[in-house]
């Protein structure tokens, strides 16, 4: 009982949210992270945020799913749903999935610098922090629709984006910046145990290319 008061600690909040929950936007549509393990016998399946979802009916269940001791990344609740990512060599799914069948799982929300380090991947995208004195300094590489399409898909090459800046982390979260006008590339990463949740403003780089995604440290 304790697990699922936790997790939907937040629903009273959001118990009118239509916000998105899906693959793409998960980074953007949440407030907050946190990390759960799935729980309980059987499959728990991810429900769509669509046409009055989530809720049990079958026009709300999706084919994605996890099972038992599966890792998922918690935004927001809606009632007795949260939405949840789950990390996969694939690139993972999103949806709402029941609170009472997840554990919340402890998150460091002061992570030491040493924590941020090193080169993080989603898909084709990467991200390289290093340490200067207390800051972070990012470098980073987007690309759309992949780092190597096909001269049939895309004959002058992918359009791409650059990430780069000196920042100190504020808690779990930084954000790096290229100037201060509303055009200026702005992105906030998050790292939530083993995974950094990035979500950009659309403005780091080509059509299409956004570096919003969860990566993984490789």
């Amino acid at each position: 009982m304790a697990a699922v008061a936790l997790l939907a600690a937040s629903a009273a909040r959001a118990a009118e949210d239509d916000g998105l929950c899906r693959n793409g936007v998960f980074p953007k549509e949440q407030g907050q992270f946190g990390l759960a393990k799935v729980t309980g016998g059987g499959r728990l399946g991810f429900l769509g945020d669509m046409d009055g979802c989530p809720n049990e009916t079958p026009a709300c269940r999706g084919t994605g799913y996890v099972v038992a001791g599966d890792t998922l990344i918690t935004g927001r609740a809606k009632g007795p749903y949260v939405c949840a990512f789950y990390p996969n060599r694939v690139g993972g799914s999103a949806g709402w999935v029941r609170a009472d069948r997840l554990a919340p799982a402890p998150v460091d929300h002061a992570p030491a610098l040493s924590a941020w380090l090193g080169r993080w991947k989603d898909g084709d995208d990467s991200i390289r922090l290093t340490a200067r004195g207390g800051a972070l300094v990012a470098d980073g590489a987007a690309f759309w629709p992949s780092a190597n399409p096909s001269l049939a898909e895309r004959p002058g090459g992918p359009n791409t984006g650059e990430l780069s800046g000196s920042a100190r982390p504020v808690g779990s979260r930084v954000v790096f910046r290229d100037g201060d006008d509303q055009d200026a590339c702005r992105a906030t990463l998050t790292l939530v145990g083993p995974f950094l949740v990035v979500s950009d403003n659309d403005n780091c780089g080509g059509m299409n290319v956004s570096f919003t995604g969860v990566y993984t440290r490789r």
